[in-house]
């Protein structure tokens, strides 16, 4: 087996966005969380969408954590981090084919981050940094059996 190759710079900067992202995902939902069950919606009317809003706030902490925890993976070159960030990454261009064809132009920007972040998650030295590439697997000995012995 060889060893790991170096992290990439592009994986480099998408693991610190993942890090900047997750913990700033994760602190607003602690703020939703706090807004939804401090009782300030309650003194403006809006009591009965509290319950919604901590739930949205609990939402966003769960992202926020992913987020972070993609952001270890991919740093540290985790077989996982790569397959997850393949699913996200699709998922957003699957969001953002949605909105285009529902008359959002603005859509179209990030249909192309995404797809450009697909296409360098599939470089060959980019799959070799999570251990998909060739290079990573071992090659089979194909060595042919001894003769028997009488």
């Amino acid at each position: 087996m060889m060893p790991k190759p170096s992290r990439p710079t592009g994986v480099t900067i998408l693991a610190i966005l993942d890090f900047v992202g997750g913990v700033l995902a994760f602190f607003v939902g602690l703020f939703v969380v706090a807004l939804g069950g401090s009782g300030l919606l309650s003194q403006f009317g809006y009591g009965f969408v509290s319950g919604f809003v901590v739930v949205a706030g609990v939402a966003v902490i769960i992202i926020g954590l992913l987020g972070l925890l993609l952001g270890w993976g991919m740093w540290t070159g985790k077989e996982w981090a790569w397959i997850l960030a393949i699913v996200l990454y699709a998922l957003g261009a699957l969001s953002s084919l949605l909105s285009l064809a529902g008359g959002s132009l603005g859509s179209i920007v990030s249909l192309v981050i995404y797809g450009l972040l697909l296409w360098y998650l599939w470089k060959p030295h980019v799959k070799a940094y999570f251990g998909k590439g060739m290079g990573m697997q071992s090659a089979p000995t194909s060595q042919p059996a001894p003769p028997p012995t009488p």
